[in-house]
């Protein structure tokens, strides 16, 4: 019975005087020096990835989310984040857009003066296309 090991052609060949059995063994896929390269690359960035985790984290529960927030972190332009003064002005001009081409309803009140219309919006809570509605028609 005779044992041959090759390890550069990957296989094992075991031949006794009646037959023959060749063993061939699955090549690595991945070299050490990939493997290398890759735990550096982790081991420089999974710190980097928990501190920033932390962070959002720790600051609180907030009205964002957690992509929200590391947008809000690294500048309003990461992710194509906006300014929320930008994103209200955006949405007040689209509704004003919407209440312009609307007709008034009938039923409407109008109040008679500013400050009765900042009473009414205090205790109705009126939402914006509402708010819109009153401003046309006064």
């Amino acid at each position: 019975m005779q044992l041959q090991i090759s390890p550069s052609m990957r296989s094992i060949t075991i031949s006794s005087s009646n037959d023959l059995m060749k063993i061939k063994v699955a090549p690595r896929h991945i070299s050490y020096r990939t493997l290398f390269h890759t735990i550096l690359i982790l081991a420089f960035l999974l710190p980097f990835v928990f501190i920033v985790t932390a962070l959002v984290t720790l600051e609180g529960v907030n009205k964002c989310s957690s992509i929200d927030c590391l947008g809000r972190r690294l500048g309003p332009r990461f992710l194509a984040r906006i300014d929320d003064s930008e994103r209200l002005v955006r949405d007040v001009y689209k509704i004003l857009n919407e209440v312009s081409t609307q007709d008034i309803p009938d039923g409407l009140k109008l109040p008679a003066s500013f400050r009765q219309l900042v009473s009414d919006m205090k205790n109705s809570h009126y939402d914006a296309k509402t708010f819109s509605l009153v401003l046309r028609a006064m």
